[in-house]
């Protein structure tokens, strides 16, 4: 989170281009919208006990799991003005090199309003999003073998077990099996169709000295995380 958030920073001041990157937690997350309660939004005790962490982001949005083994967090830091304006426009814009990527491999993803994807009527992708100093910051998921019944185990949701049965899916469930590298290396591809050709760079020195400062800060602090 403090990588993202370092990425945003350094957009605003012009040092870096619009940028996309695709990254896995480890151990598994748990990330919560900025405006949500942390102790409304996941069973903190079952995470302690199962060496998973959890994060407040500085976008909105929902509570998301994010399994080590089987889901890809894509993020994009944008010039707004590079972007739709309007924010479901902009949603659906900055989703377009996901839908791109996976139409390479013969999986067609629907946008549905406000902000996922779904296959086969169920959600398999979520996104969330924020805009400072003009820039936008968007990331979201991309469950490829999320494991349902950890998520239904850890996410506080009304009626959970029946809701996101129901509402949610994976690739691996809908017979689609690609490896995690097979699955970037298209998604990469398609963000590259949509917003032309990209340079493949390392996380900087500056970069990682921001996202470290502001993890050490802000998002390993009991102040942060709790704050609602």
């Amino acid at each position: 989170m403090g990588l993202d958030e370092s990425l945003l920073l350094l957009r605003a001041k012009d040092i870096i281009p619009d940028t996309f990157r695709f990254y896995s937690f480890s151990p598994s997350c748990v990330s919560i919208g900025y405006f949500q309660s942390l102790k409304s939004s996941i069973d903190i005790d079952y995470c302690n006990r199962n060496n998973i962490d959890y994060v407040r982001r500085i976008t909105g949005g929902g509570n998301v799991f994010h399994d080590c083994s089987g889901e890809i967090t894509y993020s994009v830091v944008m010039c707004e003005k590079n972007a739709p304006e309007n924010i479901l426009d902009s949603f659906e814009y900055l989703y377009g090199g996901i839908i791109k990527g996976l139409k390479k491999l013969n999986i067609n993803v629907e946008f549905k309003p406000l902000n996922d994807l779904v296959l086969n009527s169920r959600k398999l992708s979520g996104s969330a999003q924020t805009r400072k100093l003009g820039v936008i910051l968007q990331h979201g998921t991309l469950m490829y073998n999320t494991n349902i019944e950890s998520m239904e185990r850890i996410l506080r949701i009304s009626d959970k077990k029946i809701e996101i049965k129901k509402r949610v899916t994976t690739l691996a469930n809908e017979g689609y099996n690609f490896g995690k590298q097979e699955l970037i290396k298209n998604l990469k591809d398609g963000f590259e169709e949509i917003y032309g050709e990209s340079k493949e760079e390392k996380v900087s020195k500056e970069e990682l000295s921001i996202a470290r400062k502001l993890s050490k800060e802000k998002y390993e602090t009991k102040e942060w995380n709790n704050k609602r």
